[in-house]
């Protein structure tokens, strides 16, 4: 290599290949975030807007994924490594549950429109028991 360059151990190795991984790292994280803080913000849609949480958590858990694998590429600190795996398993708990809703989605519709027209304790208390028994599947 010329005396001017420095020297590098190959492409992508040096202080230079570092800060493109931390930076790429860095991207990922905030996809992550924001994927993550857009599925908590609509998993309290009704349907079919919440099939717009699903879409979220499910992206949130594949850019997590990249995110962590890339932080840990960079040598990011532990403590962004542990952060990630803490959200990953919190958009993995987001996604299940809301694609169990989604997969029920009668029994969701029957129960959201119950509690809609719930105006007393005892009537929310009749949805969720409607909720319990599966009402609307069959």
């Amino acid at each position: 290599m010329d005396a001017g360059r420095g020297r590098t151990d190959g492409p992508g190795r040096g202080e230079d290949g570092r800060t493109r991984a931390a930076a790429s790292a860095r991207r990922w994280l905030r996809l992550f975030l924001l994927a993550l803080v857009g599925a908590l913000l609509t998993t309290g849609l009704v349907l079919p807007w919440k099939v717009i949480a699903l879409v979220l958590s499910l992206f949130a858990l594949t850019a997590g994924v990249v995110a962590l694998v890339k932080a840990l590429a960079a040598k990011m600190p532990r403590l962004v490594v542990l952060t990630t795996s803490i959200g990953l398993v919190g958009a993995l708990f987001l996604a299940v549950g809301t694609g169990a809703s989604v997969l029920l989605w009668p029994v969701t519709k029957t129960y959201e429109d119950c509690m809609a027209r719930a105006l007393t304790l005892r009537a929310e208390s009749d949805c969720r028991d409607g909720l319990t028994r599966l009402d609307g599947l069959g």
